[in-house]
């Protein structure tokens, strides 16, 4: 098994020679995968998984997140846990998830940002001028939304800045998609969750000549008017996480669900 680290909090110590069936490296500075990887394994927060997205594309190798960051939503496993990984992955003893990816067609300014996105796909303003969407889903016409702007969330993404915007909490492998509008102008405007299927056409105009297009954790200004169509990418990325480390208790111990003070801080039963 070929292992492969990429993050910045990475220790020498790690790094097994020794262990029987399992080769490790460091990724190097092009950020290019070496071949026949069998693993990535990134060390940091949850930034630093977004990022694998542009080292492992389409490529099928499984990723394995160690946290060293605060909140770690997306990382398989604490740090104090990477002296079993890998005799949990030889062992099999893991779980995986397949996480949909989105993918964004029109004037993306591919030279300057990577096409694809984990968590969500999302146009902002650029200035204090709120921005006008108007978005079509399947080429039929679904709302305008006045406002901040606009995030279209996969599920991962449902407990990200969806979230903090009024989002609903979607399972990782639910097959839908988000709408989520940013401090929006309308009191009849709400959350939307819509078929993984759907092609969503998003159309932007403002006073202000500009808007911030953000892709997960990478962004770039976009002239308007501009448009652009979010689409359910042609292939996911699969993660690992180990005992302790499903999605149901991620929500109870990170997001605190189901915690009470009333109850004396305790879960309910």
């Amino acid at each position: 098994m070929k292992v492969v680290f990429y993050g910045k909090e990475i220790k020498k110590d790690w790094f097994l020679p020794e262990k029987e069936g399992v080769s490790f490296q460091i990724l190097g500075n092009d950020r290019k995968l070496p071949p026949e990887t069998d693993l990535l394994v990134t060390v940091g927060g949850d930034g630093t998984f977004l990022e694998a997205l542009e080292i492992v594309g389409d490529s099928g190798i499984p990723i394995a997140g160690v946290n060293f960051g605060r909140m770690g939503f997306l990382t398989g496993c604490g740090p104090d846990f990477i002296g079993h990984l890998f005799d949990s992955v030889q062992n099999k003893k893991f779980s995986t998830t397949n996480h949909t990816v989105l993918s964004i067609e029109g004037e993306t300014k591919k030279e300057q940002i990577y096409p694809y996105a984990i968590n969500e796909i999302c146009i902002q303003r650029f200035s204090s001028a709120m921005i006008e969407m108007d978005v079509k889903m399947n080429g039929k016409h679904l709302s305008t939304y006045r406002g901040d702007g606009v995030i279209v969330a996969t599920p991962t993404g449902s407990t990200a800045y969806s979230l903090s915007v009024g989002g609903p909490v979607v399972f990782p492998e639910s097959g839908v998609l988000i709408i989520s509008p940013i401090a929006p102008h309308n009191l009849n405007v709400r959350p939307l969750v819509i078929p993984d299927n759907a092609v969503l056409e998003i159309k932007v105009r403002s006073r202000s000549p500009n808007a911030h297009l953000h892709l997960d954790n990478r962004s770039v200004v976009v002239d308007l008017p501009y448009g652009f169509v979010v689409k359910k990418a042609h292939f996911s990325i699969t993660s690992l996480s180990f005992t302790g480390n499903d999605f149901i208790t991620t929500l109870r111990e990170k997001l605190m669900m189901g915690f009470d003070k009333r109850n004396g801080d305790q879960e309910n039963e």
